[in-house]
């Protein structure tokens, strides 16, 4: 962000390309608001364009820059896709009177009208399989460009998928991203394999692939494809598929929808740290047929890809892109045919649930799904890194045009019976995401770490802990990966 040239302001004081001033915007309300950040609708005094500010929140000075920001403003300017979010500038306000405060940092983007997770939540809003077809497309082509430019996502869920009342679809919220230090996917090879080791504490509960439950670590692009899976899955259901309540009852509903897992449709998981809390579940076949019946064949068949156990041959975007499913009738609507719907927006559903919604409760000491000693958490303690989603709307309301809010041929929305796949209203809200990392609950080998990580002070005392994945963001090098992939494309 450093300056071109010496451009000054009124005041004669330098002004840093790609940097503004809270004051060139002027702020027409709140859109949310979480653990990382205040998002507000802004509209440009530049450029009269409407945009979304989202405030980086300083919980403590003394620790400087978040991460999390940082990771997401170093991705999000280098990555450039019309299904990626765009990071238009950084905006500054700068406190008066106060002072050494440190000045407030505000990411301008575009601002779009919905999330995924809102429209979903509206009883009058339902999708055709166009629709689906058409936001499952750009999901994927987003996931492609990712997964192409050796980036993980890494919180794939409905709540960070944008939508414009132009029908784009953008993927969001890069907190949790980073590079990725293995070869890109190749057509017909899944995930692949992954040579080194990434934290586990990633990924919202409800979206999380069964091999980070089980503690795998050497994971893949994979886990971005289950997460794809499961919001293609609640297009259909108009809810979370797998809204579980804790760590194991998640596990017990992936295994009770999909199958428990064995050695010929999971190979190696009973090898993995997490095994030994699902081997008394008893084997079940699995109820996905059952459970999406009323999909067409094609539907289920790409369904089923996106939701296989084993993460090596889990279907990628490459091959995703070409399933049958999105060449059969009825073909994928164009974005531009999609029905618009009035904004919608995290308070408003505050508003309309009466401020009912109860978050699940944030994996306990820091892992996903295990506690210190190595065994499975039915509940944990909330933890102050915890994050309550910066920007999840509440319900989209019809149009004018259409009060109906219904557009042609509606998918049912099904009532589950079978309790082992029970289905949460989203009144029960997201869960939050992981906290950042702080040390490695399940215990086990210490693995070599590698330059790219910073090792975590173990929170019972002694040396610190090696391969946790905190990944600080350097500004070399990513920006010539992502165009020598641009270039093979």
């Amino acid at each position: 962000m450093a300056a071109s040239s010496l451009e000054r302001n009124q005041n004669g004081s330098v002004r840093f390309n790609g940097c503004s001033s809270i004051r060139d915007f002027e702020l027409l309300g709140k859109l949310g608001e979480g653990t990382f950040g205040e998002v507000y609708k802004a509209r440009s005094k530049r450029e009269a364009s409407v945009v979304a500010l989202k405030k980086i929140l300083m919980h403590n000075e003394k620790d400087g820059f978040p991460i999390t920001a940082l990771r997401e403003i170093k991705l999000l300017k280098m990555l450039s896709h019309p299904n990626i979010l765009q990071l238009r500038e950084m905006a500054v306000e700068r406190s008066k009177g106060e002072g050494r405060k440190k000045p407030s940092m505000y990411m301008v983007t575009p601002y779009m009208e919905h999330d995924l997770s809102g429209l979903l939540e509206n009883p009058a809003v339902h999708f055709t399989e166009p629709q689906v077809k058409c936001y499952m497309l750009q999901l994927l082509e987003g996931l492609k460009y990712l997964h192409e430019s050796r980036i993980l996502h890494r919180d794939m869920k409905a709540a960070n998928l944008l939508i414009s009342n132009r029908g784009i679809l953008q993927i969001a919220d890069f907190g949790l991203a980073r590079p990725y230090d293995e070869p890109p996917p190749q057509s017909g090879k899944g995930g692949g394999e992954a040579r080194r080791d990434y934290t586990t504490l990633v990924v919202t509960r409800w979206y999380r692939p069964p091999e980070l439950l089980l503690q795998l670590r050497r994971y893949t692009t994979a886990i971005d494809m289950w997460g794809a899976g499961c919001v293609f899955g609640e297009m259909f259901r108009g809810k979370p598929i797998l809204a579980g309540n804790s760590d194991l009852n998640q596990a017990q509903l992936i295994f009770n929808l999909v199958g428990t897992p064995t050695e010929e449709n999971m190979p190696g998981w009973s090898s993995l740290p997490g095994c030994e809390g699902v081997k008394s579940f008893g084997f079940k076949s699995g109820n996905l047929h059952e459970v999406f019946k009323d999909l067409s064949p094609t539907a289920l068949s790409l369904l089923s890809e996106l939701l296989k156990l084993d993460w090596r041959k889990r279907i990628n975007a490459i091959d995703a892109l070409k399933h049958p499913y999105f060449f059969t009738d009825p073909l994928p609507a164009r974005p531009g045919e999609l029905p618009c719907f009035e904004d919608s927006h995290e308070f408003d559903r505050k508003r309309n649930r009466g401020q009912r919604a109860v978050m699940p409760p944030a994996p306990q000491g820091g892992s996903i799904g295990m506690a210190p000693s190595g065994g499975w958490t039915n509940s944990g303690a909330r933890t102050g890194m915890e994050s309550r989603n910066s920007r999840i709307p509440g319900a989209a309301r019809a149009s004018k045009s259409n009060p109906t809010g219904n557009h042609g041929i509606h998918f049912r929305r099904t009532n589950d019976n079978n309790r082992g796949n029970e289905v949460h209203p989203r009144d029960g809200g997201l869960p939050p995401k992981p906290p950042l990392p702080t040390h490695q609950a399940w215990g086990g080998n210490q693995f070599n770490r590698t330059g790219k990580d910073r090792m975590h002070q173990n929170r019972f005392g002694g040396r610190p802990e090696t391969s946790v994945d905190s990944y600080v963001p350097s500004y070399s090098g990513i920006g010539d990966r992502i165009r020598t992939s641009k270039q093979k494309r």
